[in-house]
């Protein structure tokens, strides 16, 4: 045995017993992962319910984040939200519980299916869906980056935090309108070189009724008019 597999072994043989005393356990059922599994056991991705969306060029995303004058080319989300659903857990412990290493995973994995299928041929630079300042320091990090950050190492492709956000309320529990309107102007760009006359993925945890992305689309497009923008969540809710 050489000296490689000597500390492949010992590595292997340490994560089992870190995970002998701290079980490694699937995001959505809670039941201890066995080798190989990561953030969900098999059987919970094998019921991930899956939007297929990538597939489908216009889809809905384009019809919620439609803005006269301002298109948006390609647009996919991994799977579907659901509020109630166990496999909200994903999209809770990547924005809420300390672990963006979940919604890292699932989109570094996500990225190497979609980049086999061309989604993003042609995009020269990923730009994540800011924070405002506070809420960062206050959550650590910014679940949107680590999406992108994610996209990035199974693609290559870079990620410009290109956007900044002005601090308003949180969007969770507001109606459509109400949104639409606590996302007016809130996204303006910081710096317009990142972006300018390229191709650009905006990447975001969850697209509920667009309105975010809206704001965003717009900020980079009032910017850089010539800048074209394709979308990326890991969820979408459905709105019926």
């Amino acid at each position: 045995m050489n000296l490689s597999s000597t500390f492949t072994s010992a590595r292997i043989w340490a994560e089992d017993f870190f995970n002998l005393i701290f079980p490694n356990v699937c995001t959505v059922c809670q039941r201890t992962l066995v080798r190989g599994e990561s953030v969900m056991c098999l059987d919970c991705r094998l019921s991930l319910p899956l939007t297929g969306m990538h597939k489908i060029q216009p889809n809905e995303i384009h019809e919620r984040l439609f803005m006269i004058g301002h298109p948006i080319q390609r647009a996919t989300s991994l799977f579907y939200y659901y509020r109630e659903n166990e496999y909200a857990r994903l999209i809770h412990d990547t924005k809420y519980r300390g672990r963006p290493i979940v919604g890292r995973t699932l989109a570094a994995e996500h990225a190497k299916e979609l980049a086999a299928d061309g989604f993003f041929d042609g995009i020269e630079v990923i730009v994540p869906v800011p924070l405002h300042f506070f809420k960062r320091l206050q959550r650590g990090y910014n679940q949107a980056a680590e999406i992108a950050e994610g996209i990035s190492s199974a693609t290559g492709i870079p990620v410009a935090e290109a956007l900044c956000a002005s601090f308003h309320r949180s969007q969770t529990r507001k109606n459509a309108h109400q949104r639409l309107l606590n996302a007016r102007d809130v996204y303006s760009l910081e710096d317009i070189s990142a972006i300018a006359d390229k191709h650009v993925l905006l990447v975001d945890d969850v697209i509920t009724t667009g309105a975010t992305m809206l704001s965003c689309i717009k900020a980079i497009k009032s910017a850089s008019p010539s800048s074209e923008i394709s979308v990326y969540s890991l969820a979408i809710t459905r709105l019926c």
